[in-house]
């Protein structure tokens, strides 16, 4: 199952990763900001720097799942390319390969991060001096959330995702339309588990108006919820809407 890939802009950024083309659109970082807006909100550590901060971490994690796609994509001899959007990285150019291929690259990706963040436990682990353990605290605190986070999140059958994509293409081999179906119908009920959960976790942390960190917790639970409405829409419309993307936002690419 496929979908239009997201046109190109004189806005978006480029790069090669391993003879991959890399391409980031605007919206990607209107994303990162909406989120990084409750890292300058926090009233401990927040600020200027606590947002460039999360900025760095995103964009390299996001850039370490990417290259665990185009590594294996290499190695199985698939000539890829990646775009970075407003619901994180999409894998095009799997279209023509067989199916196993595209299940073993999209997969590919949550195993980076894991590994990353295996490497970010391990320098928590170093002696390190008070002064670059006070320096090197927050960032590593960032990029273990995210890789972890995201990691998690690829695995999970959830339509855009590399997880939703493998659960489709794993229903279609087996059950052909059905499958399929079934796979974006999974997908919808882990959404609404994980909007409940996000919903559940609102109202024990929004309970005291008083609470220093409530504007925090309301901007994340604003963000979780926007996010699992944004993913809800795109699974869907790939149910009984058309392939056509609303928006930025919902325009996950052509992926497989």
């Amino acid at each position: 199952m496929f979908l239009p890939e997201p046109p190109s802009s004189r806005w978006d950024l480029r790069a090669r990763l391993w003879g991959a083309e890399i391409r980031i659109r605007p919206i990607f970082w209107a994303s990162s900001v909406l989120v990084g807006i409750v890292f300058y909100r926090d009233p401990e550590a927040g600020g200027v720097s606590m947002f460039g901060t999360w900025l760095f971490a995103v964009v390299l994690s996001f850039l370490i799942h990417e290259a665990g796609h185009v590594l294996t994509a290499r190695l199985l001899g698939v000539p890829i390319r990646t775009v970075l959007s407003g619901l994180g990285g999409h894998v095009l150019g799997l279209d023509h390969v067989k199916r196993w291929q595209r299940v073993v690259i999209l997969l590919s990706g949550s195993p980076a991060n894991l590994a990353f963040l295996g490497i970010l436990w391990g320098v928590t682990e170093m002696p390190l001096a008070p002064h670059w353990r006070e320096s090197l605290g927050p960032v590593l605190m960032v990029l273990m959330w995210i890789n972890a986070y995201w990691a998690l999140l690829n695995v999970l059958p959830l339509w855009p995702l590399d997880g939703g994509r493998v659960a489709v293409e794993i229903g279609e081999a087996l059950f052909g339309s059905r499958g399929k179906t079934a796979a974006l119908l999974l997908s919808l009920a882990i959404n609404m588990a994980l909007s409940f959960t996000a919903a559940v976790w609102g109202i024990l942390v929004l309970g005291n108006r008083y609470d220093p960190r409530f504007i925090v917790h309301l901007l994340f639970l604003g963000v979780q919820l926007l996010y699992c409405y944004i993913l809800w829409l795109c699974t869907f419309r790939a149910l009984w809407g058309s392939d056509v993307p609303l928006d930025d936002l919902t325009r996950p690419g052509r992926a497989a």
